[in-house]
């Protein structure tokens, strides 16, 4: 059975949208609230990236409720990075979705002003065209244009892609194999010594661990993901059994803690 279709009314967003504004307008003013009165750009910018990542683990829960909602509060705080803009006259909301509209169009000539058929391999090659002829964005390095603030995982992933368009890349993950284990021996000549140098060769390693999960077809922060929610279940049940056996993880000692590490892995996986 198909799933029924939802659609919304341009009309009724048109509606919503205007409301929610004023919502947010009105927080901003003298007559809202202290607290919103008070944040700015600088203040807000940690709580929109947290908002962000929790539409994120929405997203892996693959929970429409939840994404709904955490939408939500994404187009609140969209709304109030453009309020406080007007407010100290940087730019105004109609001008940046002016902006982002006329950017699609450019960009989607295949759809809006020369409808053709193409790949969406193509759509790529004609998006960076587009970007340099049309927009005059020309970059003196495939590494302009990456945000300085990117997570670092997702930077070095991003590092990689662009290298791999000129050929500078690893055949293979098994030809990685072997500057894999270089920096695994870098580090340990410096293991004991600790310091700046051991910070280094650590980047180094997991510089080249982050581009044999893209050779390998992955996509780092995934794989890592997946990683800590297994280290989490196990965890806790190595923290639930000690509790039902009476006693508490942080009394037992390493050789105990294993023992129920082991089970653990036996029955969790």
């Amino acid at each position: 059975m198909m799933k029924s279709q939802l659609k919304s009314s341009p009309e009724k967003i048109q509606e919503e949208f205007g409301k929610l504004w004023q919502v947010v307008c009105k927080l901003r003013s003298k007559e809202g609230c202290p607290w919103d009165r008070e944040q700015d750009f600088s203040s807000m910018k940690n709580q929109f990236l947290e908002e962000v990542y929790e539409f994120v683990d929405a997203l892996e829960d693959d929970e429409s409720s939840a994404m709904g909602e955490e939408l939500g509060d994404l187009f609140f705080h969209l709304l109030f990075f453009s309020c406080l803009a007007e407010d100290e006259a940087r730019f105004t909301l109609d001008h940046v979705l002016e902006q982002i509209r006329a950017k699609l169009i450019r960009r989607h000539p295949h759809v809006f002003t020369q409808p053709d058929t193409i790949s969406s391999a193509q759509v790529k090659v004609n998006w960076e065209q587009i970007k340099r002829d049309v927009e005059g964005k020309e970059y003196a390095s495939l590494l302009d244009g990456i945000p300085a603030s990117l997570p670092p995982l997702l930077k070095a992933l991003t590092f990689g892609k662009k290298a791999a368009k000129v050929g500078f890349d690893w055949p293979s993950p098994a030809a990685l194999m072997p500057k894999i284990r270089e920096e695994l021996s870098e580090v340990e000549e410096v293991l004991e010594v600790g310091g700046e140098r051991l910070e280094e060769e650590l980047g180094d390693l997991l510089f080249v661990a982050v581009n044999l999960v893209r050779l390998s077809g992955f996509e780092p922060g995934r794989v890592l993901h997946r990683a800590n929610e297994k280290f989490e279940r196990r965890f806790r049940f190595m923290e639930e059994t000690a509790v039902a056996d009476g006693s508490d993880l942080e009394k037992l000692g390493l050789e105990e803690q294993e023992i129920l590490w082991n089970k653990a892995k036996a029955q969790l996986g």
